[in-house]
C-alpha cells in the first residue's frame, strides 16, 4: 500500500511540474515580484522551452589534415564549399562563459597543402589561421556577433569563403542584485 501511495504523490508531482505557471508583478516599491499564484495586476508569463545543443554530426572534431603528399604539390586544391555547421545561424547562445564552439564543413574534406582557416570574428581576423576544422571561442561579450571563416594560402590569399552566421550571446548581467 505505501509503495502505490508514494507512487501516485510522485506522478502527481511530475504532472503538477509539468503545468507550473509563473505570474510576475510589480509592488508599489518598483520590486518585482514572481510566484506560481496569481496576484492582483500579475501578468502570466510565457517560458520558452529548453534550449537544447546537439553536437554537429558530419564534421569530425578532430584536426583536417592536409591532402596526401601523393599529389602534385604544384595542383592547388579545388574549394566547392566552405559551411559553418555550428553554430546555426541566429542562434541564441546562452553561456555564462561566453563559450562557443564553431564548427566548419570543407568541400573536399581535406585542406590542400599549406592551406588553412581564418576565423572572421565581428570583421576581424581573429588570431592565426589554422587547419582545424572547429574553433573554440572563449569570453564573447553579450549580444550580437558575426562570424565567418574563410580558407587561405600559405600567402594568406582567400581561396573561398563561407557565408556569414549571427550569433547572440546570453550572459548574465554584472550587479544584478537586489537592492543595488
Amino acid at each position: 500500500m505505501m509503495k502505490k501511495f508514494v507512487w501516485i504523490v510522485s506522478l502527481m508531482t511530475i504532472i503538477c511540474a509539468a503545468y507550473a505557471q509563473v505570474f510576475t508583478w510589480t509592488d508599489s516599491q518598483g520590486v518585482v515580484h514572481f510566484s506560481d499564484n496569481p496576484h492582483p495586476g500579475a501578468e502570466k508569463l510565457t517560458i520558452p522551452d529548453t534550449q537544447t545543443f546537439s553536437p554537429p554530426t558530419s564534421t569530425p572534431r578532430n584536426q583536417v589534415t592536409p591532402q596526401n603528399q601523393d599529389d602534385s604539390d604544384d595542383k592547388e586544391v579545388q574549394y566547392t564549399k566552405i559551411v559553418i555547421t555550428q553554430p546555426l545561424n541566429q542562434s541564441t547562445i546562452r553561456n555564462n562563459q561566453g563559450s562557443v564552439t564553431v564548427a566548419i564543413e570543407l568541400d573536399p574534406p581535406k585542406l590542400g597543402s599549406g592551406d588553412k582557416l581564418q576565423m572572421i570574428f565581428d570583421g576581424t581576423p581573429l588570431g592565426e589561421p589554422q587547419s582545424s576544422n572547429s574553433f573554440e571561442l572563449k569570453g564573447i561579450d553579450r549580444g550580437s556577433h558575426t562570424i565567418t571563416v574563410k580558407i587561405v594560402n600559405g600567402e594568406g590569399t582567400e581561396l573561398l569563403s563561407s557565408d556569414g552566421i549571427t550569433i547572440y550571446m546570453q550572459r548574465p548581467r554584472v550587479g544584478m542584485v537586489h537592492g543595488n
